[in-house]
């Protein structure tokens, strides 16, 4: 076979693709090192001759690699003709336009990055400083409040309001109330139609107003969780204007609710005075940053509060059950013609319940069955009180329902802030005639057991309490006892103890005891009760003392 030069063409068709692969990626990484620009004509150009090379190599037709040539010529003289044409100057002006665009958008997103660090720097400043601020209130007598008041001075300086005030959520009672007033705050409710408009008493009205959690303005937008900013009151259905007095004319409002962890624990409500401008976006945004610096602030001055009030119980309610126990009977009095029973379990720092039996004289034994409102000091104040005024007048001539309602008089008529409400059950027993008389307020029921009938049914009615209302009077229920007729008085702890599946003991298990039980002494009987109580109960922790007295006739 006669070789031609031809023959030896694949030879250099693939050094010219070995050449253009090298080409092709010193291409690409000057294009990627950047140390110069290169044109995607290139990249096209070579990658079209490198097709026709390996064509033409496997298929020997050289009219294909002439061809690839051509058409990357033609590619590449219209680049080199764009060029030649082109304005060196205006290439130059160009270039250097996309640089300046280049570098002013690198500015920008540097100093966007630094407005951005400056902005959560100076959060996280405002936070600490808060927090620290907090810390010091932990000492003062009303830390809460104090704090409360400095951060509604600090929110109104920053915001360039006239007055702001703080609603704080009690979730017991589902209210918001007031718990800080600064400033000059114009209601933005209906004031009561009795109210004068005077300024003192408008304020001192706001200081003490609490608010449902819907049907008003304060309640509606905490419970929608999110801030509302009224430019104009007068254009805002939900403001209404208590006019005409000047110091009640609406101005601008910004309310929003303070959250944690998404829960709503607090409302500031910030005010203008009328006809001053508007809050600008800027006040807007210092007013909800350090609302969120004060949410995280009262985190740990709660929990100190928290802390101290339940250590401040627990010492309180150590104190007030030793001293409960030394007004108790220590031992039940040997008394003619009755058998008597007692059970009685204080609970852990509640300190409610007492009973007292005052032999007065042969004609009055009284038996006294209370349960005190309150716990710790506040419940053992009260009690002493209750049981002090008993003893003083149990040896007057005067009927049970008079007693209690002399009681009443002395209680209600204590001036102080603290709960005093009690109910007490009064049994006077007359030994001469086997007879008793009967009367209670509240909810302290008495029980009688027929002995001839052999049933057993509520003889006393639910009533006020003692401490309600200075003029509420009390009914008396005279008796006539004969030999096995029993007689109970207990607390509502014992009725409301609680099984682990939270059902109560109820009066219904109580009776029923009290019936099957009924021929024993009264000391017995009342030891069945309480094993019948623990039984229901087994080991469910009960937050209620629990009392029982049981009178049972012998004769």
């Amino acid at each position: 076979m006669e070789q031609t030069i031809d023959t030896f063409a694949n030879i250099p068709i693939l050094a010219a693709t070995v050449a253009g692969l090298v080409l092709c990626a010193i291409l690409i990484a000057c294009k990627f090192r950047n140390t110069s620009k290169i044109s995607f004509v290139f990249f096209l150009a070579i990658g079209i001759e490198l097709a026709g090379l390996v064509y033409t190599y496997f298929n020997r037709q050289i009219m294909y690699l002439v061809l690839a040539i051509f058409v990357s010529e033609i590619i590449l003289l219209v680049y080199a003709f764009v060029f030649a044409v082109s304005d060196p100057k205006k290439r130059a002006e160009k270039k250097s336009t996309g640089e300046k665009e280049d570098a002013e958008l690198e500015r920008y997103s540097q100093q966007a990055v630094q407005n951005v660090t400056a902005k959560y720097n100076g959060i996280i400043a405002t936070n600490k400083d808060m927090t620290a601020k907090a810390a010091g209130f932990f000492s003062s007598e009303d830390s809460l409040s104090s704090f409360l008041q400095y951060f509604n001075k600090m929110i109104m300086e920053k915001t360039a309001a006239t007055g702001s005030v703080i609603l704080v959520y009690d979730e017991n009672d589902d209210i918001l109330a007031v718990k800080s007033l600064e400033g000059k705050f114009p209601p933005p409710y209906k004031l009561p139609e009795d109210l004068p408009h005077k300024p003192l008493r408008i304020e001192t009205n706001f200081k003490f107003s609490q608010f449902a959690t819907k049907g008003n303005i304060f309640g509606d937008i905490f419970t929608e969780g999110k801030p509302v900013i009224i430019a104009d009151p007068m254009k805002d259905a939900r403001i209404y204007q208590n006019e005409p007095e000047d110091f009640l004319k609406c101005g601008p409002y910004m309310f929003i609710p303070m959250l944690q962890d998404s829960e709503g624990v607090a409302l500031v409500c910030i005010s203008r005075a009328a006809g001053l401008e508007p809050f600008s976006e800027e006040e807007i945004e210092t007013a909800n940053i350090l609302i969120d610096s004060a949410a995280t602030a009262l985190r740990p001055l709660t929990s100190f509060i928290n802390y101290t009030e339940h250590a401040e119980l627990t010492k309180e309610g150590d104190i007030a059950t030793k001293f409960q126990k030394t007004l108790l009977p220590e031992k039940m009095p040997v008394i003619s013609k009755l058998s008597i029973g007692k059970y009685c379990a204080t609970a852990e720092n509640v300190c409610g319940d007492y009973y007292d039996i005052i032999p007065v004289r042969k004609d009055r034994i009284s038996f006294v069955m209370g349960d005190v409102a309150g716990k710790g000091m506040t419940s053992l104040v009260i009690m002493t009180m209750i049981r002090a005024m008993i003893r003083l007048v149990a040896n007057t001539n005067q009927s049970a329902a008079t007693i209690i309602e002399w009681v009443n008089k002395a209680i209600c008529s204590e001036k102080n802030s603290m709960d005093h409400f009690a109910s007490i059950s009064l049994i006077n027993y007359n030994s001469l005639d086997n007879t008793a008389q009967i009367a209670t307020s509240g909810t302290n029921p008495v029980l009688l057991y027929s002995a001839a009938d052999k049933e057993i049914k509520k003889i006393s009615a639910d009533c006020e309490p003692i401490g309600v209302e200075k003029n509420t009077t009390f009914t008396d229920i005279d008796l006539t006892l004969n030999a096995g007729d029993i007689l109970i008085t207990c607390t509502d702890g014992i009725l409301e103890s609680l099984n682990e599946n939270g059902v109560q003991y109820s009066v219904e298990n109580l009776k029923k005891v009290i019936i099957e039980n009924c021929s024993l002494q009264g000391k017995d009987i009342a030891n069945k009760v309480k094993d019948s109580l623990k039984k229901f109960c087994g080991t469910t922790q009960q937050y209620d003392d629990q009392s029982l007295l049981v009178v049972k006739i012998q004769g």
